[in-house]
């Protein structure tokens, strides 16, 4: 097996279980809920997750860097597994809440250091870029299946079972990784300042923001305009995103390819372009389910090349040996990006007047995803006056 093979599997893998285990955990959250009498606090299974990993991101990936990514990559996952069988075993809501925080701050190690990894692996650019395309799908086929798998194991098998499953996995992941070698970072902070500085380094990390901004921002206000203003049941609800989920693997695999013939920023502005044709049509649509599903298509599409695109970029902006600091401020910037556009677009969407939040939420959606291009287009013209000059 090849090193570049060697790496990308287990990194593959462990964003597959990392991905997976919040589609199945969501999928079970109500039934969660009536077992263990969790009553307000029961988004909190979800919600403190959610904000530990964010939180963790960039210290774990400083952390992966100090003691070397296999190493970091090992104590993740192991504890990511250890945590899932906490979670299964928890009696009462408030020991599921613990594990489930613990849960957070190990799946926060287990990203950068499966990146990292990966970065290491694959000096060549062009074949970075396709085995990031990869990881990524490897990420969006998670997406699709969780929540029908959660749905299906815990019909049959109880919530617990869609913490049991990670077990498993978890193992499969390890053995893969196991013979994976890698060094620390030679300098604990020395260079981190000009690195966090850089043309690539920043505008992967504007990007990533803007990226699920966008998207997760789309998804947002296209459910409420479905279930709170059009009356439709969460069931047909989530039939309207299917397609659209179903598209981003395809793009996530083809943004490699892109990368090696246009170019990464081309890419990148390829997957931002569709992003914006999709929110334009979103703001102008009728409220058919036909319309909104078309409309969704090209959002899906273009985030599909601009996430592993804006994660070659920051790779390839980052030394090998600082690859988890890289990594986990991609992620952080990603994971901000999420809750700020529910945030914002929630006091927008007034029930008084909620077709014109609707349009100003996904204008501004809009106006977001187009601002790392004009970021990228500029200081990209700057450099080529330095060099010139």
């Amino acid at each position: 097996m090849s090193v570049r093979r060697s790496a990308l599997i287990p990194s593959a893998l462990s964003f597959f279980l990392v991905t997976l285990n919040a589609s199945m955990v969501t999928t079970a959250l109500p039934v969660i809920g009536r077992d263990l009498g969790a009553g307000g606090a029961l988004a909190w299974v979800l919600t403190g997750y959610s904000l530990v990993f964010a939180i963790c991101l960039l210290p774990a990936g400083v952390w992966v860097d100090r003691v070397g990514a296999p190493r970091a990559f090992t104590a993740g996952v192991t504890v990511f597994a250890g945590t899932s069988v906490a979670g299964a075993l928890a009696g009462s809501l408030g020991v599921l809440l613990g594990a489930r925080a613990i849960q957070g701050a190990a799946a926060a190690v287990v990203l950068p250091a499966g990146l990292s990894m990966l970065n290491g692996a694959v000096p060549d650019a062009a074949a970075r870029g396709r085995a990031v395309g990869r990881w990524a799908a490897a990420g969006a086929v998670a997406l699709v299946v969780g929540s029908p798998v959660g749905g299906a194991m815990t019909s049959w098998f109880g919530w617990q079972s869609t913490f049991w499953l990670n077990v498993p996995v978890s193992l499969i992941v390890l053995g893969t990784a196991m013979g994976l070698r890698g060094q620390a970072a030679a300098g604990r902070t020395a260079g981190v300042i000009g690195l966090l500085r850089s043309r690539p380094v920043v505008v992967s990390t504007v990007t990533g923001f803007a990226l699920n901004f966008a998207s997760y921002g789309a998804i947002f206000v296209v459910t409420f305009l479905l279930q709170e203003e059009l009356g439709r049941s969460a069931w047909s609800t989530g039939l309207v995103f299917v397609p659209m989920t179903l598209l981003i693997i395809p793009a996530n695999l083809a943004a490699g390819q892109l990368a090696g013939r246009l170019g990464v920023a081309q890419t990148l502005l390829l997957g931002q372009t569709l992003m914006a044709a999709g929110l334009l049509g979103l703001c102008f649509s009728g409220t058919t389910t036909w319309q909104l599903t078309a409309w969704l298509l090209p959002i899906g599409a273009g985030a599909g090349l601009v996430a592993p695109a804006a994660t070659t970029l920051m790779l390839d902006g980052v030394p090998a040996e600082r690859g988890g600091l890289g990594s986990g401020l991609l992620n952080a910037s990603r994971q901000l990006g999420s809750a700020a556009a529910p945030a914002l677009f929630g006091a927008l969407l007034v029930p008084a007047h909620f077709m014109l939040g609707f349009r100003l939420s996904t204008v501004l959606a809009l106006a977001v995803i187009a601002a790392p291009a004009i970021l990228h287009t500029r200081l990209a013209a700057r450099q080529m006056r330095q060099v010139q000059g």
